[in-house]
């Protein structure tokens, strides 16, 4: 060895020795959180798995509730319970064909000799009663 070489070695030894430290600080620091992130994902999966649990519930409560809810609708439509909207619908198309009606007869009372217009607007009217009449049925109930 040379006398330069003496005076190197123990300056590598101490920067060596350092760099050793350095990096057993960030092995524990990785070590520490491969732990946690193993911890964290036990946690992960055991809650993936409850809650697939009781999607699979909820799953088969719906099933349940949708075929119950089959049920009463059978059951309203023998009993002749109707829902709202339908009773609405009913309503409108027997207003718009009243309307229609009383349009049609102002142009018959111009118009005497539109055979055909006559003939389709009586029509139009025995239609519109059997709506209004089927409308008041429901309403009734």
């Amino acid at each position: 060895m040379t006398n330069s070489g003496m005076f190197d070695d123990p300056e590598k030894i101490e920067y060596l020795e350092n760099q050793n430290k350095l990096l057993k600080g960030k092995l524990k620091q990785a070590a520490s959180k491969i732990k946690r992130i193993n911890t964290l994902e036990k946690h992960h999966l055991k809650n993936n798995g409850d809650l697939r649990v009781h999607i699979t519930k909820l799953e088969k409560e719906i099933e349940t509730l949708k075929k119950e809810n089959e049920v009463i609708q059978d059951g309203n439509d023998y009993l002749g319970i109707y829902s709202g909207d339908l009773i609405n619908e009913i309503k409108k198309l027997s207003d718009d064909m009243t309307g229609a009606v009383e349009a049609g007869s102002v142009l018959i009372k111009k118009n005497k000799k539109n055979i055909m217009f006559m003939t389709s607007l009586k029509g139009l009217i025995r239609y519109t009663q059997r709506v209004t009449a089927i409308y008041k049925k429901i309403r009734k109930n």
